[in-house]
């Protein structure tokens, strides 16, 4: 940063008078006296002497610039400070233009953060060589009456041009206490371009067994390419390196019009032959104004570490390709064209994983006197390597929706008037019996009306009819979704089963009432409602165990009072109100940040439940002081012996240079899955300017073997 002093300093060149100075018109000096001998081109400055040179800025005690000789000399102390950077010692000798000079008693502040004390300075060629320093980031008065870390080292050189720093025969001290000798190590500061190279190591300790290291290496191709190579070698008894190794490759491309990235994670595990790997890559691309192309990948070979029950690996890739395009054939209208599939590399279940290429179309036309006029179309072809009952080889399915919506007032109710056609065409072929081929068409039309009576700003009650009707039955596979629920937003939909192939064939008038009430300058909002089906032999009625033609109770409540946020969203049995789902959110966040998440379910709402469920999420949070912070949070299965299970229990100690984070990770499943329990401490610290180190120990018994080593990139 001192060559700005260049600039400064070479600014003063007299006539043969000393008021007046052929100067840049950006210079300003003030001074109480300046000499200037014209036989020998000297300039005398005088003490405290300030010189402005566009954004930088210089005082010195006493100064001469000999310009025949090329050598400025500072005597006393000077400070030059130049936008976030400062400089400041004594005794400078140097050339006119600073290239080279030496000074003593230096402080340097970089970037406005980073400090540097030094007995002595040396300038060559752009490096700047610090002598016998001290070096921190933190502040000098803190936590502990001095900087919570910091450096002693014999040896710092800083190379101007590429922001870096070297370092010789250093200490770490935490709290003034030496903790840690590095014989070297670099870094780069906030402006350096990016560079190749390793990046901070790490270890692994294995209590009773082998260690490990991790080299993790940084190459930048191009400015918007970068790859990171992560391998991690087992440092064994018999120096066998091939065996066992996992390799983290990951490859980041960044453009105008998106993003690429690919991760590639290969093992090789003891007592095994094969290597193991998994490719992973997503893009998005912005190809023009009315474009979008995406794409996503999954292959592998690898052991399943979720709670499954493989005990080999299953090889698949998962794969699938997405254009979105907008104005196609009208304005405001939208395609997507997609190619998707889970395709086993082996024949393990290939009868049961699809390839799905398919498009979607809609469009909306906005008609006469609030109506809306909205087309939706798509298109899918699903093939399966095999097939069987229920589970057809091959599908080409035409699915269409075509509405008109409608809203207006009388006097104080709101109309919102809907007229719906759902036709869905397939073709089935079944690979191993022809004879099951089919080919179906079923046709829908739903009608609705939603009534909202807006008598005051309180209360609003709520009817909504909705008229099923199925011109045209015939039996679909369902290919969309499985999914079902209850609850109030959902009791006012057309379809209260989740995709097109699952049909809600029941007509019906939903009733209910949402109001805002006004709590002391707050407001508490309480929905209600419930549905009567004119037929209660229908689809959804069975799935929900409803008996009735009277729908159970739907209740959803939330106010937010000063610091605390609660919500319970409930499902009350039409009968004798007995609970049947409730869902309670709390947050209070003032003194400590506190999360209950409750979830109780009978078995008697969902005819696929087989017993009662209850769940509880926690989270806590409190802040000891302003450097300790600590948090708890835990996933309890409150019916099954408290499994699956998970909890943590955090304690952070930061100040504004570093961060340490000490946490206990213990996670259970009393099943039989293949996920296997397990406890893990982890310890990480983190630096300003010396990036991040950490350390986890993994283990299945408390402290009984380690596990892996983070780090930040």
């Amino acid at each position: 940063m001192n060559k700005f002093i260049i600039i400064s300093l070479i600014i003063i060149f007299f006539l043969r008078q000393i008021i007046i100075l052929n100067a840049d018109d950006d210079t300003y000096i003030n001074t109480s006296n300046i000499t200037y001998d014209e036989k020998n081109n000297i300039i005398e400055l005088a003490e405290n002497s300030k010189i402005n040179f566009n954004d930088t800025n210089i005082l010195v005690d006493k100064g001469i610039i000999d310009y025949n000789n090329d050598s400025i000399e500072i005597f006393g102390n000077f400070y030059l400070y130049q936008e976030f950077n400062i400089l400041s010692g004594k005794n400078l000798v140097g050339d006119t233009k600073l290239n080279n000079f030496t000074t003593i008693e230096v402080s340097y502040i970089y970037n406005n953060d980073l400090k540097i004390d030094s007995d002595r300075a040396v300038r060559s060629d752009g490096i700047i060589t610090f002598y016998n320093n001290f070096l921190t980031p933190c502040e000098l008065d803190g936590y502990f009456n001095c900087p919570t870390w910091s450096l002693r080292i014999d040896e710092t050189r800083y190379n101007i041009d590429k922001d870096k720093f070297d370092h010789f025969d250093s200490f770490l001290q935490i709290a003034d206490y030496k903790v840690f000798y590095l014989p070297y190590f670099s870094h780069y500061g906030t402006k350096a371009p990016r560079q190749k190279g390793f990046l901070t190591p790490t270890f692994e300790f294995d209590i009773g067994g082998d260690a490990g290291v991790i080299t993790p290496y940084y190459l930048p191709l191009r400015d918007e390419t970068e790859i990171i190579f992560k391998p991690k070698l087992i440092l064994d008894n018999d120096y066998d390196y091939i065996d066992k190794f996992t390799l983290n490759t990951t490859i980041n491309h960044k453009n105008v019009g998106g993003d690429i990235f690919v991760d590639i994670y290969n093992e090789k595990l003891e007592n095994n032959k094969k290597t193991y790997t998994s490719l992973k890559f997503n893009s998005k691309q912005i190809l023009n104004k009315q474009n979008i192309l995406s794409y996503e990948a999954l292959i592998t070979n690898s052991v399943s570490t979720t709670r499954s029950i493989n005990e080999s690996p299953s090889a698949f890739e998962d794969i699938f390709i997405r254009l979105d395009s907008y104005d196609v054939f009208f304005e405001s209208d939208f395609m997507r064209s997609e190619l998707s599939t889970v395709e086993a590399l082996d024949n393990t279940n290939s009868g049961l994983i699809p390839l799905a290429p398919s498009i979607k179309y809609s469009s909306q036309k906005l008609l006469k006197n609030n109506r809306t006029f909205t087309n939706d179309l798509n298109i899918i072809n699903l093939k399966r390597n095999e097939s069987n009952v229920g589970k057809p080889s091959n599908i080409i399915n035409l699915k269409t929706n075509n509405s008109i919506k409608s809203n207006h007032r009388i006097k104080s109710a709101i109309f919102y008037n809907k007229i719906n056609l759902n036709n869905n065409i397939a073709g089935y072929e079944y690979e191993h019996n022809p004879n099951l081929d089919d080919n179906v068409f079923e046709s829908d039309l739903i009608l609705s009306s939603d009534i909202f009576f807006n008598f005051n700003h309180m209360i609003t009650p709520r009817v909504k009819f909705i008229q099923n009707l199925n011109i045209i039955p015939d039996d679909i596979i369902n290919e969309d979704s499985k999914a079902l629920t209850f609850n109030y937003h959902n009791q006012y939909a057309d379809n209260r089963l989740y995709g097109i192939d699952q049909k809600d064939n029941s007509s019906r008038i939903v009733y209910g009432v949402e109001n805002k009430i006004n709590l002391n300058k707050e407001n508490l909002y309480f929905n209600l409602n419930q549905s009567y089906d004119f037929n209660k032999d229908n689809n959804y009625v069975k799935k929900i165990n409803q008996t009735s033609n009277f729908s159970d109770l739907a209740l959803e409540v939330n106010t937010n009072i000063n610091n605390i946020f609660f919500k319970i969203d409930s499902r009350l049995s039409n009968k004798d109100l007995e609970k049947k789902e409730m869902n309670y959110f709390f947050e209070y966040s003032d003194m400590i940040n506190l999360k209950l998440n409750y979830n109780e379910t009978n078995a008697k709402a969902f005819d696929t439940l087989s017993s009662d469920t209850q769940f509880l999420g926690t989270s806590i949070e409190k802040k000891l002081n302003e450097n300790v912070l600590l948090s708890l949070s835990s996933d309890l299965d409150l019916k099954n012996n408290y499994s699956p299970l998970k909890q943590v229990v955090k304690l952070s100690l930061f100040d504004e240079c570093s961060k340490l984070d000490i946490s206990y990770i213990d996670e259970r499943f009393n099943d039989n899955y293949n996920t296997k329990p397990s406890e893990t401490i982890n310890v990480s610290l983190s630096m300003d300017y010396l990036g991040f180190f950490g350390y986890e120990q993994k283990s299945n018994v408390f402290f009984e073997k380690t596990g892996k080593f983070n780090y930040g990139d």
